[in-house]
């Protein structure tokens, strides 16, 4: 696994994965429904956009779950279908905040479809592919289609804490680790710090929380250089996870 500590340094999401407390699948799986029905219809429909990138039976958005599958292009080079997204002139009033760029974002680096709105119509059309760090970009493709607000979210990991600190839906390590504290929910995004230098490096999606063992399941861009679904739960307080963000509806 290779360390990218330009990226770290840029705050626009890592590769790593350290630092993840592992737990049963089957018997934290069984607590999942005790907060199940607390992320509400916003939270769950997000988790479903992001479950649903990862198992999609779809040839086009198969494509998505490896960086440079589109065509077989600048493969394992940040090249990915969700940064082609967000930097479409039709997006670009979404990815307006300027955020630190990396890699070969001006150039395109393959071609695959997914859905857009075009002149104010959802269609499936091609999106070219473009080259940066995409953890941010992966969650915030899932907040917008799942109907949050994205206003503020650009392609720095640290957006997220900053959308969370705005809108007051912040909250922190600590505040999960208290008694009676925050109780991370599905649709939430976490962030991590791998250096634990104060810089967010990397974001997932929540997709099942368990308040028995306080551990999460999530679907991560950017993860080991590709899109993946960590199912076997992620300790809520580890000391790399910063915090939580939750989202605001539209």
């Amino acid at each position: 696994m290779r360390i990218r500590h330009a990226l770290a340094t840029a705050g626009l999401g890592t590769v790593l994965t350290l630092g993840v407390t592992t737990y049963p699948a089957t018997a934290v799986q069984a607590d999942t429904a005790s907060t199940v029905g607390t992320a509400g219809a916003l939270g769950n429909k997000i988790a479903a956009q992001a479950l649903g990138q990862y198992t999609s039976k779809n040839a086009e958005v198969k494509k998505r779950k490896y960086e440079g599958a589109a065509n077989g292009v600048n493969a394992k080079n940040n090249c990915n279908f969700y940064t082609g997204f967000w930097t479409d002139p039709r997006n670009r009033r979404f990815d307006g905040t300027k955020a630190p760029r990396t890699g070969t974002n001006g150039a395109t680096c393959g071609t695959s479809k997914g859905y857009m709105y075009v002149k104010g119509t959802k269609t499936w059309t091609p999106v070219k592919w473009k080259s940066r760090a995409w953890c941010s970009d992966f969650a915030k493709y899932t907040w917008y289609w799942g109907g949050a607000k994205v206003t503020g979210i650009n392609a720095a990991a640290s957006s997220f804490r900053s959308y969370g600190l705005t809108n007051r839906t912040w909250h922190t390590r600590a505040e999960v680790a208290k008694k009676n504290g925050y109780v991370p929910k599905k649709g939430d995004v976490v962030s991590y710090d791998w250096n634990r230098d104060g810089v967010i490096d990397h974001v997932g999606v929540l997709t099942a929380y368990s308040t028995k063992y306080k551990a999460y399941f999530s679907v991560e861009g950017n993860s080991s250089e590709k899109l993946n679904y960590k199912n076997t739960k992620q300790s809520a307080v580890s000391k790399y996870v910063v915090g939580y963000t939750s989202p605001r509806a539209l």
